[in-house]
């Protein structure tokens, strides 16, 4: 006769069990690692000396500036900006370019792309350095290993014109990828022109008579309008220049919309994805 031994067997399945339970619990508790995009820093453009000739050389001005530059596990150098000017005429456009990057080839590349958009208006609204007046700052919003922002402001008087138009346009860089990132990258057009049409639009740092007048004249352009112009905004210009132009800033989205001179000529939508 043979005997078997239930008990040992009994013991050995529920031993298997109770492995292959704790193996499963532990994959289902392991949490996607989250990317920081809360490291930022603002470069505001230094005044710079008037210039009477145009230069092929634009002059060079340091400001001292400083990220945490964002590094997985490792001590990262610093990224940091210095502005640039281009001069010629009445023309002045500040933009940045870095510093303290490793790869120098990537930095210069970085650089070329910063000056042919902060640049591209020029040739985009015909700017006539003689006869049109045109005067750009920039500020850089955040510069780190994955991204920099910078937004440009100023003002445009064209020879004619009876008065002079604010203008504002911006630029993110993939630092990786030497490449635009655009307005798709942070939100999707179709549902930030419902976003803008709706009672909940919120505008950035206007008065409170102006936000009633935005809250009205918004509503002048269709749903596939605004779809449109948010589909065509940012760098890279394919056609015409655009519209519009955004941004990201910790973690708050901000895009730009046309409106009347006597509201600005242009306002500046926010959008908090976490609060909707």
């Amino acid at each position: 006769m043979i005997t078997y031994n239930t008990g040992s067997r009994k013991g050995a399945a529920l031993c298997v069990l109770a492995l292959t339970t704790a193996a499963m619990v532990s994959g289902c508790k392991k949490s996607p690692e989250k990317i920081d995009l809360t490291s930022t820093h603002t470069t505001v453009a230094e005044t710079m000396a008037p210039t009477t000739a145009a230069q092929s050389q634009p002059e060079t001005t340091a400001i001292e500036t400083t990220a945490e530059a964002s590094a997985a596990g490792t001590e990262a150098k610093n990224i940091s900006t210095e502005t640039s000017t281009y001069s010629s005429g009445k023309v002045s456009i500040h933009y940045p370019k870095v510093l303290n990057m490793e790869d120098t080839q990537k930095a210069a590349a970085i650089d070329e792309l910063l000056k042919k958009n902060a640049l591209s208006v020029l040739e985009a609204w015909e700017i006539q350095d003689e006869e049109d007046s045109l005067n750009i700052s920039c500020q850089v919003l955040s510069a780190d290993r994955n991204r920099l922002t910078v937004v440009y402001t100023g003002t445009l008087a064209k020879k004619d014109a009876s008065y002079p138009t604010n203008v504002m346009y911006s630029n993110t860089i993939d630092m990786a990828r030497v490449s635009d990132i655009g307005f798709d990258h942070f939100a999707d057009p179709y549902t930030m022109a419902g976003y803008v049409l709706s009672g909940d639009c919120v505008f950035y740092n206007v008065r409170e008579d102006v936000k009633a007048e935005l809250m009205k004249v918004k509503n002048d352009t269709s749903l596939e309008a605004y779809t449109d112009m948010f589909t065509k905004a940012d760098f890279p210009i394919e056609g015409a220049f655009p519209e519009s132009f955004s941004y990201e800033h910790q973690g708050v989205i901000y895009f730009s919309i046309p409106v009347p001179h006597a509201l600005g000529d242009y306002a500046i939508v926010m959008y908090a994805p976490d609060s909707k």
